[in-house]
Parts: C-alpha cells; structure tokens; sequence
C-alpha cells in the first residue's frame, strides 16, 4: 500500500503541490487526473523518489521511503516517450533491469520471455527497437517496467504519443494486464476517458489540490465541484437562485429538494434527459444542432434564454434541425447542486 501524507511543493515560491494525502490500495490502479500544470507529474516523481517534497511523507506498506533513492524503492516508471535504449534491442531492452539487479542469465533470459508473451511480443527479443512501430516501443516500455516485478507501477502519459484508434486498442491490453498481474499502479493522464477506461478509482487534481477522488462512475454522476464537472466534460451549467423548493434558471424553474434559498450553479447532466414527457420534469424547446455519434446523438436544444448540450441514444427518432420537441429528466437524478453562497 502507498500513502501519502500532507505532500506539498513549491518552485521558486510559487506551490505545486499543496497538502496532498492519498492512498493507493494493494492491487489498486489509481488515475491522477488533471488539467496541464495541476502537479499530477510533479506528485509522480516524488512518489518515484525523483524530487523531495518540502514536507510531508511517502510510505510504503507503513515504511517511510521519502528519502530513499529511487533505484531503492522498487518501484517501475513509464514515461510517454519510452525512454527505450536505441543501441539495444528488444531482449536488452527488457533484461536491463534485471542484469542490474544481478540475476542470472537463466533467470534473465525466462523472465523476459514471460514479459514479452504478457504484452504480446512473443519472437521479438532479437528485434531493432527503432525499427519497431509506436505502440509495439509502448509494449516493449512496458515488458522493460514489469520485468523487475516492482511493487508499484507508474505511468506518466504512456499512450499520449500514439494515435487515437492505437490509444483506444491499447489501452483496452494494457488495463486487462494490470488486473491480471493485480499490479498496484499510478496511471498520470489529462484524459478523462483514458482515466474512466483503466481506473479502479480516479484521482482530480486542481492547482495542487486534490479536487475529489472516487470510483469512475461516482465522479461522473456526482462531481465534487463546479470545476470537477466543467474538467470532466459537462456544459450543462447554469446559474440559479433557489427559492421556495425551485431553482429559477435561464430555460426555466426546476422542482429542487432539501436546498436553502440562494444562489447556487446547476448541473444538468447531459445522458439523464430523454426525448418526450415520460419524465416527471417537462420541458419544451427547439432542436438547434444534432451529431450521430454511432450510439448517441449529441444534441442542443434551445429551451427559453439557454441552451442544453444533450445525449441520446440513436435509437430515438429526432426531428429535423429547427423543430420543436419535448424533453423530460428527473431532477433528483439529472440535476446537481453546487452552492455559491
């Protein structure tokens, strides 16, 4: 298990890192999440032991490692760009870690074979590994960081440099052998989706602060924060003021329970509105733009002085662009509550 407690970092007087605590559970792959500058990358190199926090601890199943070198701590590190050894090829690449910790030839040679056939390398070892594709490199990077058997993996934005369709193929091998090598690991990424697809629990950082950690679907369902759910994606947000149970917004009021009266930001998510007046909340408007996206419609529709950004299945029948339409949700499951006051 690794812990982190009260983690801050400052570079030349401007903070980083301000007071993270954290847990990764054994077996547990934990995403940090984030936008570019929110200190994801910096936490991962004090967890790897290549930077020193300016206060705070990093444990190790109970053991204090803050300060123990990296090639100590026993754990692996991928990076986006592979960092592969040009001069070696495929075998060398992989056996490195094992040839300096001083195992024997046979023992180098069996591992290697068993870390190439995991990510689908059989027959490789001999091969260039500059004359290897983009995601067969990511393979091998791989293969080179499960080799030694770390007690922790981390990786840094592994498959940032490849394209989509190989990003989404990969992805897809690499989550299925994390989970059967029950390998605890750190996934750094700025892609919610990349996050949602490998994650047991999802990690958002906002300017060095950690903004909420949970399980994948608990995140997208119940955002912590008006900035959790603009990072993750949602347009759906819109002042309200909150009176007498109602929440009073630009395309309409909307039955609110167990709210104060005040001023708040209102979250409509997006997949909880269905087409038609089956839901116990109706609303009437213009469709303004629809886009087939094979299972979904991404859809607007102007509703009164506002626009709602919409999800729904293919299967439903939309009229044409410019028409009107009904749409309905129930507030206590498509609507979230974030107080301004």
């Amino acid at each position: 298990m690794l812990e982190l407690r009260n983690i801050t970092k400052q570079y030349d007087g401007k903070p980083i890192l301000a007071g993270i605590d954290l847990r990764v559970e054994p077996g547990e792959v934990l995403a940090l999440l984030g936008p570019s500058g929110s200190g994801k990358s910096t936490l991962l190199s004090i967890v790897a032991g290549l930077e020193t926090p300016d206060n705070g601890q990093v444990l190790w199943a109970g053991v204090d490692v803050t300060h123990t070198p990296p090639h100590r701590r026993g754990f692996g590190l991928m990076f986006q760009d592979y960092a592969l050894f040009p001069h070696r090829d495929v075998f060398g690449n992989v056996a490195f870690g094992l040839q300096m910790a001083g195992q024997s030839s046979s023992q180098v040679a069996a591992r290697v074979s068993e870390v190439l056939h995991l990510v689908g390398l059989d027959a490789f070892e001999r091969r260039d590994v500059t004359s290897l594709s983009g995601g067969e490199q990511q393979r091998v990077a791989l293969a080179r960081a499960l080799a030694p058997a770390p007690h922790l993996l981390m990786l840094d934005e592994p498959l940032g440099s490849l394209d989509r369709a190989l990003r989404t193929r990969l992805l897809a091998q690499l989550a299925e052998i994390l989970r059967a090598e029950r390998l605890t690991s750190i996934y750094v990424t700025h892609d919610q989706e990349e996050a949602y697809a490998i994650a047991d629990r999802v990690a958002i950082l906002n300017a060095g602060q950690l903004a909420q950690i949970g399980p994948p679907q608990e995140l997208y369902r119940q955002p912590a924060s008006e900035f959790v759910a603009r990072f993750l994606g949602m347009q759906n947000l819109f002042s309200a003021r909150i009176e007498a149970g109602q929440a009073h917004t630009t395309f309409g009021e909307v039955p609110i329970a167990n709210q104060k009266p005040g001023l708040a930001t209102l979250l409509l998510r997006p997949d909880s509105v269905q087409l038609g007046t089956q839901g116990p909340f109706t609303l009437s408007g213009t469709l303004q733009r629809k886009q087939f996206r094979g299972s979904l419609w991404l859809a607007e529709v102007a509703v009164q002085d506002a626009v709602l950004a919409l999800e729904l299945p293919s299967s439903v029948r939309l009229p044409a662009v410019g028409e009107s339409l009904d749409i309905s949700f129930d507030p206590a499951e498509a609507v979230r509550i974030f107080r301004n006051d």
